[in-house]
C-alpha cells in the first residue's frame, strides 16, 4: 500500500548517502554533523565490507498476524536490493521514460518491535554491509547521528585500544516533535525517547594449540541503539554485534513463532515493560562472565609468581624464578586493570540508563494515563539492574585486589630475579679470581721452565754435536782435531727432516690443544638446566653445529651463568 510521507522525510530519505547531514531533526544538532559525517567518510573502508556478496543483515521483527496474534519472524537479508524492498522502497526509475521515477518511498508500516543487527567476524573485521546500507538503515529510521560514534570502534587497527571508549546518549520528544517524524502509516508519532549506548562482556574462547593463554578471554562490545515511541508503543533495535552474541541472546529471548508472555505489545505499558526487559537481558549479557575472567587471571599470576614465593636459598632444589616471568606478570597485572576499567564502565553505563528512564517516567509531559503502570514495571526495572550494577561493583572491587596483589608479587619476582642475578654475578668474580690465579701461578711456572730451559740449551747442543764423528779429538797426545764432511752431511741429512717433523708435530699438537680448550667450556653448558630450556625452546635441532655452539654460548652470557670448573 502506498503511504503518505511527510516531504521533510522524503527529502532526507532520497538523499540518504549524505546522512547524518540531512536528517529530519538536523537543527537540534548543528554543525555537529558535519564532524560526524567526516568521521565516518574517514573510516568507511575499515568499517564497511567491500563485496556486496558479504552483506549479511540480520532482521527480527514482532508485529501482529491476520489472527490478530503477535509473533516474531527472522530473516536474513543479503544484498542492498533485498533490503530496499524490506523496507518497502518501492521508488525507482521508470524503464520506460529515464526522467521519471514510479514507487513509492514506504509501502509497509514499521513493526510493533524490529531488531537489525549489524554484525561482524570480531571488533577488528568490518562490518558485513556496505556504507550504502548502513546509510539506507538509519535514514529510513531517523536514527539519531550520535549512534556514528559507537559504530566506528569496528574496523579498529587495535581492538584493545577501543575497549577505552564508552559513550551513553539519550534524546526525548513529547512535544513539539519534527514534521519530518509525524507519519502514522509508518506506526510513528514523532514522540518518542532514543538512546544509545555500548556494553562490553567478557567470553571465553578456547585457545588453540599454538595460542596464548591470555587469549582464552576475549573482551567484546556491542554497540546498542533503542527508540520506544511514546505515542504508538512500537520499538526499534538496532545493535551492532560481533560474533553475534547479543544476536543469539536475543534469538534464545524471542525465539521465532508466538512471542513469549512476557513480550507483549497490546498496551504502552507492555511495549515500556518489553523495552526495558531487554535492556535487563543486555545488562545480564555484559556482567554475567567478570568473575569466571578474573578467576583464570588469578589462577595464572599465582603460577607465575609461585617461585618467588616459596624462594628458599637453602635448597638446591627451589622452583627457578625465570626472567621472563616479570614481563608476563606485567602482561597479566595489565589485563586486570582492562576488566577493572570495562567493568567501571558497565556500571557508569547502567546507572546512566536507569536515570535515563527514571527521568523519562518522571517528566510532567510523560503521558498520565501511563504513569502509574510505568512506575511499577520501572521499579523492578531499577531493582534487577541494580542487582547487575552490584555484582558488576564486586568483581570490580576484586579486580582492583588483584591488581594490587599482582603488582605486589611482580616487585618480590623482581627483587628474587635481582637476587639470582647478583648470585650468578658473584659466582662469575669468583670463577674470574679463580682463573687469573691459576693462571698467574702457571705463568710463573713457565718463566722459570723457560730460563732453564734456555741455560741448558747451548751446552746441550755443543755436547750432542762434538759427540757425533763430524768433529774428532785424537787422544793420541797430538792434540789433532778430524773434522769429517760425511758425517756433517749424514747428520743434516737426519737431524732436518726430524726438526720439521718435530716442528709439525708441535703445530698439530698447538692446534688441538687450542681447539680442545674451546670445546670444554662450551660443552659445560649442556648440564645447565636454564640453557638447555630456551637452546630446547626457541632453536631448532637441525642447527649446524658452530651455529649450535656459539648460541648456546650466547645464552649462557645473557643467562649470566659463571664458567663451570673440570675435574
Amino acid at each position: 500500500m502506498k503511504i503518505e510521507l511527510p516531504t521533510e522525510f522524503s527529502d532526507s530519505y532520497l538523499i540518504f548517502q549524505k546522512y547524518p547531514r540531512f536528517i529530519v531533526s538536523s537543527a537540534a544538532y548543528g554543525p555537529a554533523l558535519w564532524g560526524l559525517r567526516d568521521r565516518l567518510n574517514r573510516k568507511k573502508g575499515k568499517l564497511f565490507t567491500g563485496n556486496p556478496d558479504d552483506i549479511v543483515i540480520p532482521i527480527r521483527e514482532i508485529q501482529k498476524s491476520v489472527q490478530g496474534q503477535f509473533e516474531i519472524s527472522k530473516r536474513n537479508l543479503l544484498s542492498e536490493q533485498k533490503l530496499k524492498e524490506w523496507l518497502g522502497d518501492t521508488y525507482e526509475r521508470d524503464t520506460k521514460n529515464a526522467v521519471k521515477f514510479v514507487g513509492s518511498l514506504a509501502t509497509r508500516p514499521d513493526p510493533q518491535c524490529r531488531f537489525i543487527f549489524l554484525i561482524s567476524d570480531s571488533a577488528l573485521a568490518p562490518l558485513e554491509l556496505t556504507r550504502d546500507c548502513l546509510l539506507r538503515i538509519l535514514t529510513y529510521h531517523q536514527v539519531m547521528p550520535t549512534y556514528i560514534d559507537l559504530l566506528l570502534v569496528y574496523g579498529a587497527d587495535e581492538e584493545d585500544r577501543e575497549l577505552r571508549y564508552n559513550a551513553f546518549r539519550t534524546r526525548t520528544t513529547f512535544i513539539n516533535a519534527d514534521p519530518g517524524n509525524i507519519i502514522p502509516d509508518l506506526n510513528r508519532s514523532g514522540r518518542q525517547h532514543e538512546i544509545c549506548y555500548n556494553l562490553k562482556a567478557v567470553s571465553p574462547k578456547e585457545p588453540t594449540q599454538n595460542q596464548l593463554v591470555k587469549r582464552r578471554w576475549r573482551i567484546r562490545q556491542a554497540a546498542v541503539y533503542h527508540r520506544l515511541d511514546l505515542g504508538t508503543g512500537s520499538a526499534l533495535w538496532i545493535i551492532a554485534d560481533p560474533k553475534e552474541a547479543v544476536k543469539k541472546l536475543i534469538g534464545e529471548i524471542l525465539p521465532e513463532g508466538n512471542v513469549p508472555s512476557g513480550f507483549q505489545f497490546n498496551t504502552f505499558q507492555q511495549s515500556f515493560r518489553s523495552s526495558l526487559d531487554t535492556h535487563l537481558a543486555l545488562a545480564q549479557w555484559a556482567s554475567d562472565e567478570w568473575r569466571w575472567h578474573l578467576q583464570s587471571l588469578e589462577a595464572t599470576i599465582d603460577n607465575l609468581t609461585r617461585p618467588a614465593l616459596m624462594f628458599d636459598d637453602t635448597n638446591p632444589l627451589q622452583p627457578r624464578i625465570r626472567p621472563r616471568a616479570i614481563t608476563r606478570v606485567q602482561e597479566y597485572e595489565e589485563k586486570v586493570n582492562e576488566a577493572v576499567m570495562v567493568m567501571e564502565s558497565n556500571i557508569k553505563i547502567l546507572e546512566s540508563l536507569l536515570s535515563s528512564y527514571t527521568a523519562l517516567v518522571e517528566d510532567p509531559d510523560f503521558p498520565s494515563a501511563e504513569v502509574s503502570g510505568c512506575r511499577k514495571a520501572l521499579k523492578k526495572f531499577s531493582a534487577r539492574l541494580s542487582e547487575f550494577i552490584y555484582d558488576l561493583e564486586t568483581q570490580a572491587e576484586r579486580g582492583r585486589a588483584l591488581s594490587k596483589i599482582a603488582k605486589d608479587r611482580k616487585d618480590i619476582v623482581l627483587q628474587q630475579a635481582q637476587m639470582h642475578n647478583a648470585a650468578r654475578q658473584e659466582r662469575l668474580a669468583d670463577s674470574m679470581w679463580e682463573f687469573a690465579e691459576r693462571g698467574q701461578k702457571e705463568a710463573i711456572a713457565m718463566r722459570t721452565i723457560t730460563i732453564i730451559t734456555l741455560l741448558y740449551l747451548p751446552p746441550t747442543f755443543v755436547s750432542t754435536f762434538f759427540s757425533t764423528d763430524v768433529i774428532k779429538y785424537q787422544d793420541d797426545g797430538t792434540d789433532k782435531v778430524y773434522f769429517s764432511l760425511a758425517a756433517l752431511n749424514s747428520f743434516l741429512y737426519v737431524t732436518i727432516p726430524l726438526w720439521a717433523i718435530t716442528l709439525l708435530v708441535v703445530i698439530i699438537y698447538y692446534k688441538w690443544e687450542s681447539w680442545r680448550r674451546e670445546q670444554r667450556p662450551r660443552s659445560l653448558l649442556s648440564h645447565d638446566r636454564d640453557v638447555d630450556e630456551i637452546w630446547g625452546k626457541h632453536f631448532s635441532s637441525g642447527a649446524e653445529p658452530g651455529d649450535r655452539t656459539m648460541s648456546r654460548s650466547f645464552i649462557q652470557h645473557l643467562l649470566g651463568k659463571p664458567p663451570k670448573s673440570v675435574s
